[in-house]
């Protein structure tokens, strides 16, 4: 019965994954994970501040390049973003008003049942952050299943379900929307991403002289030719055009190379496949944070003609840099954050980062004593590269070998983190239909919007979130990588 119910209301909902069709479910669990609400708050909490430190970090050019520059000499990926961010800089900004749409991903650490759980980020997403969508819909979804269940369940199933997932019991008997609150929390991760996108475009009408009824601005959503998120991708464009009236126009780094241009003050020319063509307000990457989304030059000469137009970038390329896994680390430094953040600021953000070790070519004894402790306990250890998206990381006697046969300029582009430890419960889940199911960690994802210049803060907002749910015995956490599963929280004391 839930399988079917949840398979069902999946498909009705929306929750989908495919390209072109025919779709298929996302895969997701079957009743929401159980997360202890002072750890979901906390995580709530760090959204504003890790915003600001993006917009900072980006800003910082001197900095951010230096820092980055230490990765790039085996990473021709990370070294292509760099150089168009040099020219950028070189040439001048032409558009300091940024718009940031991130995710902050964070694991519980728990070593023993007995310890204090705690959050500790994975990873802080300053391109592509994806699900804002789909994770609005879980939540709705799994609200539905299980007060249902609640209302219907007779006692012997109940009591089946409530073997394994104590933590619904409360969900299952509550009568109001505010008692269904308290245990499954409005997500609005897709109102407030599509908010913040409309702000950018209206703040770029202004710019521009928007009251003109003959110019017509759009945004536009860079995004791979055959996109197996598209039903995510869509639901931000229906519900910016629902609310907002702000039409979204969806392109490939391809179709920016074909047809767009640079007009008067480098203003951002696109043309369409009905109506000539439109201005760009804002340019919303879902594509570009993986070397495979480069299909040729071509395309790489159509992220610089971005970052070099007027448009509202989300993110710049300075941003996207922001975001990699070397500057992650070095922040983790004593006294780096505190160059961008108050002190108090500084040490609440601190509490949250794992071990976090760099990999520099003159890194000397301190870089030999790391690499050799992570060799020799290599499943304490993640080695991680600059890049995003899953599937990219190297775990255990993977990670072992790696590091005895890479040169010292080779591991200089990665980084090591220290394992978190989660705590594991039993869950079902679902892929394309059939169940699946064992102990499960989550990973909670928290949305964040940020639209800013040198001077004036317009926007900065935790804007949702996200819970990707995985077995235990699974490293790596991507849906559509197949790793892991959507979920949702329900909170718990």
């Amino acid at each position: 019965m839930l399988r079917t119910e949840t398979l069902h209301d999946a498909a009705g909902s929306g929750v989908l994954l495919g390209a072109d069709g025919p779709f298929n479910h996302a895969p997701c669990s079957l009743l929401p994970y159980p997360l202890p609400a002072t750890v979901f708050s906390h995580a709530l909490s760090l959204s504003q501040p890790f915003s600001v430190l993006v917009d900072r970090v980006s800003r910082d050019t001197e900095w951010l390049g230096r820092v980055v520059r230490t990765t790039v000499g085996h990473d021709p990926f990370t070294r292509r973003l760099l150089d168009i961010f040099d020219e950028v800089n070189t040439k001048g900004v032409a558009q300091p008003l940024q718009l940031n749409i991130n995710r902050s991903d964070y694991m519980v650490d728990q070593p023993t049942a007995e310890a204090t759980p705690r959050i500790l980020q994975v990873e802080l997403n300053t391109v592509a952050a994806s699900f804002a969508s789909l994770s609005t819909k879980m939540i709705e979804l799994h609200r539905h299943t299980v007060t249902r269940l609640g209302a219907t369940l007779d006692a012997a199933s109940r009591a089946e379900i409530l073997r394994t997932q104590p933590a619904v019991e409360g969900a299952f008997d509550a009568g109001t929307a505010v008692e269904v609150e308290r245990f499954l929390p409005t997500n609005g991760a897709l109102a407030n991403v599509a908010a913040a996108l409309a702000l950018s475009h209206q703040e770029y009408a202004k710019l521009v002289g928007g009251g003109d009824p003959s110019r017509r601005l759009a945004v536009v959503m860079i995004v791979t030719p055959s996109e197996a998120n598209v039903i995510d991708q869509r639901g931000i464009e229906a519900q910016l055009w629902k609310e907002h009236r702000v039409p979204l126009i969806r392109a490939s780094l391809a179709d920016v190379h074909a047809r767009g241009r640079l007009g008067e003050r480098s203003r951002f020319f696109l043309g369409i496949a009905l109506g000539g063509e439109v201005e760009i307000s804002t340019v919303y990457l879902r594509a570009g944070y993986a070397p495979g989304d480069y299909t040729g030059e071509l395309d790489w000469q159509a992220r610089t003609l971005i970052e070099h137009s007027y448009a509202i970038k989300c993110p710049s390329v300075a941003q996207q840099l922001a975001g990699t896994k070397k500057v992650q680390q070095v922040l983790a430094k004593p006294a780096e954050i505190e160059r961008f953040m108050s002190a108090a600021e500084s040490l609440t953000l601190r509490e949250s980062f794992a071990g976090l070790y760099g990999l520099e070519e003159d890194g000397g004894a301190e870089v030999d004593a790391i690499v050799a402790k992570a060799i020799a306990s290599p499943y304490r250890f993640v080695l991680k590269p600059q890049r995003e998206g899953g599937g990219n990381n190297l775990y255990g006697d993977e990670l072992a070998e790696a590091l005895r046969t890479m040169s010292a300029a080779e591991r200089a582009s990665f980084i090591l983190m220290e394992r978190i430890v989660p705590p594991s419960k039993p869950m079902l889940l679902m892929r394309e239909g059939v169940l699946d199911g064992g102990g499960c960690t989550c990973e909670l994802g928290v949305y964040g919007v940020i639209l800013a210049d040198q001077s004036r803060v317009l926007l900065n907002q935790c804007a949702g979130h996200l819970l990707r749910v995985k077995l235990d015995n699974v490293n790596e956490g991507g849906v559509c990588a197949g790793f892991a599963v959507l979920s949702s929280p329900i909170l718990t004391r």
